[in-house]
């Protein structure tokens, strides 16, 4: 994909609410030509576009809610001083970024400048919604937020865990703002700037602060592409992995990265990922709205086809049963049932 020579920053214009289905090459590139937002969408390899988008953007903040069941890749139409911030919640999304590449999944939110990105690449099955911010719609939040005229952006790292409650609070604000804007437009809401302007606060009061001596890559692992390496298996737990297709998306040989796990994660890698879908399958043991869900059934949503491995499995990893696990998770539902009727 090559960049078209859009002209200015004038291609992102303000409009009450923007809506596409599209499902050919044509209405792509005419969506690409006249949609008025900041990126321009392609195909993914051969495959037939099917992209639904729908949104709203004025001239400081654009919100949207992306599904493509066929996948896509797409790159910023000019340089601009603007960030986007993506909760995904199917599929997931590479950066490839002059800083490295990154990856956002239903796990690992991202918060990427458009200066350096060279594409991105979403996978089939892709569900998000974003947020595209100027930079200093940002700034101004953080000046008023700290009552400092002079101060600065924090530098906030590119991708985040979403399990904390700051960052769960902020996907339901992005979320719900996305969703008032489809329901009534932007005319004549007063609620709606208000709910705008807490959302930049939330942003950078949730958003984690990369260390002053990480790299630009995704830090708190070294090296950088092992992160990534991680980050991609995390997002692709409930689907077929092999460690070819993991060794490609970090960039180096699977040798490489089968040493980088033993050497820093203290396993192989298959190891970890077989960890990594046990672990799920205990959380989803223990969710009180799974309860009634068949043992066997919860194993397969983790690509465990038989029961007597997945016990086997479990009971080594854990030290007890998936049944015991399940009774756990019954008594503690038992009991604060009983609580609340007290």
């Amino acid at each position: 994909m090559t960049r078209r020579g859009y002209p200015d920053e004038s291609i992102w214009r303000p409009q009450t609410s923007f809506l596409a289905n599209i499902a050919s090459r044509k209405q792509l590139q005419s969506f690409n030509d006249t949609g008025g937002i900041a990126v321009a969408f392609d195909v993914m390899r051969a495959t037939p576009p099917e992209i639904q988008i729908s949104g709203s953007q004025e001239a400081g903040i654009a919100l949207w809610h992306t599904h493509s069941p066929s996948g896509f890749v797409s790159q910023p139409k000019f340089n601009a001083n603007l960030v986007t911030m993506r909760f995904v919640t199917g599929g997931h999304i590479l950066y490839r970024h002059q800083g490295g590449d990154f990856i956002g999944a239903p796990t690992f939110a991202t918060l990427i400048g458009f200066d350096g990105i060279r594409q991105m690449e979403a996978a089939p099955g892709f569900t998000a919604v974003s947020a595209t911010i100027l930079v200093a719609t940002l700034l101004r939040a953080q000046r008023a937020l700290t009552g400092d005229e002079t101060a600065e952006l924090p530098h906030l790292e590119p991708v985040a865990e979403v399990e904390s409650p700051s960052m769960k609070a902020l996907a339901f604000t992005v979320t719900q703002v996305h969703r008032r804007m489809q329901a009534a437009g932007r005319h004549g809401d007063f609620v709606l700037p208000l709910l705008e302007e807490i959302m930049c606060y939330q942003l950078l009061s949730a958003w984690p602060v990369r260390s002053p001596r990480e790299g630009a890559g995704l830090a708190t692992l070294s090296p950088r592409y092992l992160r990534l390496a991680l980050n991609y298996i995390e997002a692709n737990l409930t689907n077929p992995l092999t460690l070819a297709e993991i060794a490609a998306v970090a960039g180096v040989s699977v040798r490489t990265l089968q040493v980088a796990f033993h050497r820093e994660v203290g396993q192989a890698p298959t190891q970890f990922i077989i960890g990594r879908r046990l672990e799920r399958a205990r959380r989803d043991l223990l969710e009180i709205r799974d309860l009634d869900v068949p043992i066997a059934e919860l194993a397969k949503r983790w690509g465990f086809a038989h029961a007597s491995d997945f016990g086997q499995r479990y009971r080594r990893h854990f030290g007890c049963t998936p049944s015991e696990t399940r009774r756990q998770a019954r008594e503690t539902a038992g009991r604060r049932s009983h609580a609340a009727t007290e």
